[in-house]
């Protein structure tokens, strides 16, 4: 009996050995994941690097390192919102036994609108305009007269076209140069014809990215009733290679002052065909017509399911940077995010007027993409919200809590500080010259090495501990300090976060 005893004492305490730590995934045998799509590995310094690695309020100890010291600041608020208008406040204050100076980002606080930042904030005005009234966009146009033509082949004239320039609208005439079994291509009247080796590559490279979009993202419509997209090629606004204009998905006349030409139309700049500009910015040209696409993919499936049409400028603008991403026009990314961490730091992730950062939302999007796999577009096409909450829905995560993830990445990838795959992102650590780097475009701990490289002699880059600093929602700011800190103290709003580490 004594025996038996001490046999099904064993069983249990290897039963409780097994099952015991958490649970099971039955289909696969591993320990369930919270809904996340990747298998966050391990950290090879710290258990969870995120906690362990906090600065709370007050004064923080921090433990001695070899490598230059740096820091990460962010303010979150109580729970996830679009209130664009919060702004904390915080300073951070270092006690050494050498002196209390950091390298830090200089900051462009003076911000000029950007010709895309216009056309943005002018396109949100109507769309909110078109909500908050009930405005339906064309579903067809049997019950309308078509400006664009019936039937086109090469040659068809297309006259008294609208296209917006700056401010104004001008009235145009236009002529089909190429066709395709996916997109018209039409010229503005009077100028210089792109050449033949110019329209073979942008078409070529279309007919791929009609199938990219299809596959990842959506589908047009067809209000014009002519089975293409089309796209005309006009002189407008420098700094705009391109844009889709959702007025024209609506009858002309909808709105007080805009002209829309019905039609299922994308516009791309004239500028860029000249033969010297063309072949510097060829990636960047092309690149332009699947980002604009994208734009109108998910303008046309939310009004096909009866969403809102006016999604946040910040996820819009990150989903057609991550479509030029599926259409592998990865080089011109490093950019836009050397940019961000250049002069852009510290403005909000969130943002949708002047201060958004192409960069910072592209890099978002492709961080959402990797972790939880490419489902997740169409999660956030499908979603009935938007803004933060849009992200919540298609990844099942707070979004505080993602947040977090995401600026944890960017101070510790590609650092050998951690192999956890929320954190360490292999597809941002590539070395130039890989397979990795070239689909990609970058690596991340590269470009803000660089940067802080690049300004550590600008005296600007080099400021006294304590002074208040401006954060605004969901932005953060790297620091470089030029000592090992002994403590830190993070003094800040309420739900003002830091974070650190040595590299």
């Amino acid at each position: 009996m004594k025996k038996l005893f001490m046999i099904i004492s064993l069983i249990i305490s290897l039963m409780i050995s097994l099952y015991g730590c958490g649970p099971i995934d039955n289909e696969n045998n591993t320990h369930s994941n919270s809904g996340e799509n990747i298998d966050s590995g391990s950290s090879d310094n710290n258990p969870d690097l995120k906690e362990a690695n906090t600065l709370y309020i007050g004064e923080n100890n921090i433990p001695p390192y070899e490598n230059t010291f740096n820091t990460m600041v962010i303010y979150m608020p109580e729970k996830a919102s679009d209130d664009y208008s919060k702004i904390a406040y915080y300073n951070i204050y270092k006690n050494t036994a050498n002196n209390n100076q950091y390298y830090k980002e200089n900051i462009n606080t003076t911000y000029n609108l950007t010709p895309r930042d216009k056309l943005n904030n002018h396109i949100q005005d109507i769309l909110n305009y078109a909500v908050e009234n009930n405005i339906k966009p064309i579903d067809n146009m049997n019950s309308h007269k078509k400006t664009i033509p019936e039937n086109i082949v090469e040659n068809t004239k297309w006259d008294n076209v609208y296209v917006l320039n700056g401010n104004t609208y001008k009235t145009i005439n236009a002529t089909c140069i190429k066709v395709t079994n996916e997109a018209y291509f039409f010229l503005e009247d009077g100028l210089t014809r792109p050449t033949n080796e110019q329209m073979n590559e942008i078409a070529t490279a279309f007919t791929k990215d009609y199938k990219i979009i299809h596959s990842f993202f959506g589908k047009e419509d067809d209000i014009d009733n002519n089975k293409k997209v089309t796209f005309l090629i006009a002189d407008f606004e420098d700094g705009l290679m391109g844009y889709f204009y959702p007025v024209d998905k609506y009858p002309n006349g909808t709105f007080a002052g805009e002209y829309s030409n019905e039609a299922d139309v994308l516009y791309i700049n004239h500028k860029y065909f000249n033969s010297q500009v063309y072949e510097e910015k060829k990636i960047d040209l092309i690149a332009t017509f699947i980002h604009e696409f994208q734009h109108m993919t998910l303008f046309d499936t939310r009004k096909r399911n009866n969403l809102n049409v006016n999604v946040s400028v910040w996820i819009n603008e990150g989903l057609s940077m991550l479509s030029e991403y599926y259409g592998n026009y990865g080089a011109p990314h490093y950019n836009y995010i050397a940019s961000y961490f250049n002069k852009e730091q510290g403005i909000s992730l969130i943002h949708t007027e002047a201060d958004l950062s192409y960069g910072l939302s592209y890099l978002f999007l492709r961080y959402l993409q990797i972790r939880f796999g490419d489902d997740v577009v169409k999660k956030i096409y499908a979603s009935n919200r938007d803004g933060t909450q849009m992200i919540e829905e298609a990844t099942g995560m707070d979004f505080d809590e993602l947040y977090t993830d995401f600026i944890t990445m960017i101070l510790v990838t590609g650092r050998g500080i951690t192999t956890d795959k929320r954190y360490n992102i292999e597809e941002f650590n590539g070395m130039q010259g890989s397979e990795i780097y070239n689909r990609n475009g970058f690596n991340l701990s590269q470009i803000i090495d660089e940067v802080n490289s690049r300004n550590a002699s600008n005296p600007l880059f080099i400021t006294n501990t304590g002074n208040s600093r401006e954060l605004p929602l969901y932005g953060f700011q790297i620091t470089k300090w030029s000592y090992q800190p002994q403590t830190l103290n993070l003094q800040g709003d309420t739900k003002t976060k830091g974070m650190y580490n040595a590299w």
